[in-house]
């Protein structure tokens, strides 16, 4: 059975990886009892993200569709304000898109730049611990700079495909109309020919 169409989207794609690595960061770093509030709104909004890109692919209403990604995006916006807040806080810096400390983890996270198709090694789960086992030894600072800063890259990159996503279907509902409005055109044909 072939898999649904979302799980092909890049835009997905990130969004689970940023879900997957922020659901283990989160409540490391978040670990006070006090926390738990700012801990709960950040899952949320990961959660969010990636199940709005899933809802709003699957929604035969363009319109639906839109409210879907619009929803993903902002979401991912929630998140990633509060992933830059981190590092505001920490003192510590935003990387580049275009270092090259994230281009190794998009490799290794992402097999992005893809791999040669033979090799068919999957990426490992993005986890504090997989950072922590293949990077070697982040711990304090180092391990906060660079978990979040590729959440923040993540979150970034997703939140450009979904506004490519949001684009592409706002020029579709233009050109052929809405759900509601196509199913009222196919109705009044319907009538026509009766």
């Amino acid at each position: 059975m072939a898999e649904p169409g979302y799980k092909q989207l890049i835009s997905y794609k990130l969004a689970r990886t940023a879900f997957d690595l922020g659901w283990d960061f989160v409540p490391k770093y978040y670990s006070k009892i006090e926390d738990s509030r700012q801990r709960d709104q950040i899952k949320q909004a990961l959660r969010s993200y990636k199940q709005n890109i899933v809802e709003g692919s699957s929604e035969r209403s363009l319109s639906s569709k839109l409210k879907l990604y619009d929803v993903a995006k902002a979401s991912s916006m929630e998140a990633l304000e509060d992933f830059e807040d981190i590092l505001r806080q920490k003192q510590l810096p935003v990387w580049n898109k275009n270092d090259p400390r994230l281009k190794k983890l998009r490799q290794i996270f992402e097999g992005f730049p893809y791999p040669n198709p033979s090799n068919s090694s999957t990426p490992p789960f993005p986890s504090i611990k997989a950072f922590t086992e293949v990077l070697g030894g982040l711990e304090g600072k180092d391990e906060i700079e660079t978990v979040v800063n590729y959440l923040i890259d993540l979150l970034k990159r997703g939140g450009y495909l979904l506004d490519k996503q949001i684009n592409a279907v706002e020029e579709k509902h233009q050109k052929e109309g809405g759900y509601n409005e196509n199913l009222l055109k196919k109705r009044l044909a319907y009538k026509k020919l009766q």
